[in-house]
């Protein structure tokens, strides 16, 4: 089943909105519909989803493009040293995430959905306008996750945040190289002024982290077969098990 579109009157409606907590922008997203979940068939994937973008184990959907048309995002290279998880404040789709960031000077490296699916915007090396600081921009990978309530709870569903750990996880294996820690695992609010990721995020944080170092432990011995091409920070047929990401 493919995605539901927004209308304009609610992405509209839902950028205007600003009573509440962080998101994928700096506002409330709740008037978001909820039928904007991304739905898979019965296969597990999406029938009109572009191909698997990343040699992740799992699929990634490639919207690098979509978001750099945007401006949103400094394209310069910088040492990744830690994951930054955040929430959408709103139950949104791929798609909807690269709405708001159409409108919204903001981006993320990555959007997990309710379903646990995972999207890229950013290359893993550049920096994007996701944590309201220029360090923890420079120096962090941030993903974000959709919610499975709206305030004032902010729940996020297990398959979405076991999902966005495992992501970390994998991260911290093949591009950072430490293992994960509560010095390099971050919720948005470490770095800035706001409730991001939510209460529910921050109750369960011993379990994300958990997970993230179990993710962690799998992937950093695992060394897949590099395939015709080299990703280099940069989605393409190969495994970024060789990935560098440059110095500054």
């Amino acid at each position: 089943m493919s995605e539901k579109n927004f209308d304009d009157e609610d992405v509209k409606a839902a950028l205007e909105k600003t009573d509440a907590g962080d998101g994928p922008g700096i506002d409330n997203l709740d008037d978001l519909p909820e039928s904007d979940f991304v739905a898979f068939a019965e296969d597990g994937v999406e029938n009109d989803a572009v191909p698997p973008a990343i040699a992740y184990d799992r699929p990634v959907t490639n919207l690098i493009d979509e978001l750099s048309a945007t401006g949103h995002v400094t394209h310069e290279s910088y040492r990744k040293t830690s994951v930054t998880l955040h929430h959408n404040a709103g139950r949104l789709s791929h798609q909807g995430v690269l709405e708001v960031w159409t409108t919204r000077p903001a981006s993320a490296h990555f959007d997990v959905d309710a379903a646990g699916a995972v999207a890229q915007y950013v290359k893993v090396n550049e920096y994007a306008w996701a944590v309201g600081n220029m360090a923890g921009n420079q120096s962090s990978i941030s993903i974000e996750m959709a919610n499975a309530t709206l305030a004032p709870g902010w729940t996020v569903a297990e398959v979405t945040w076991k999902s966005a750990a495992r992501l970390a996880g994998w991260h911290f294996a093949k591009v950072i190289g430490e293992r994960p820690s509560k010095s390099n695992l971050f919720y948005h609010h470490h770095w800035s002024a706001t409730v991001c990721a939510g209460p529910h995020m921050d109750t369960i944080y011993d379990n994300v982290l958990a997970a993230a170092q179990e993710a962690y432990d799998h992937f950093k011995e695992s060394h897949p077969v590099p395939g015709p091409d080299d990703a280099n920070g940069i989605p393409g047929k190969a495994s970024w098990d060789k990935l560098q990401v440059p110095n500054v």
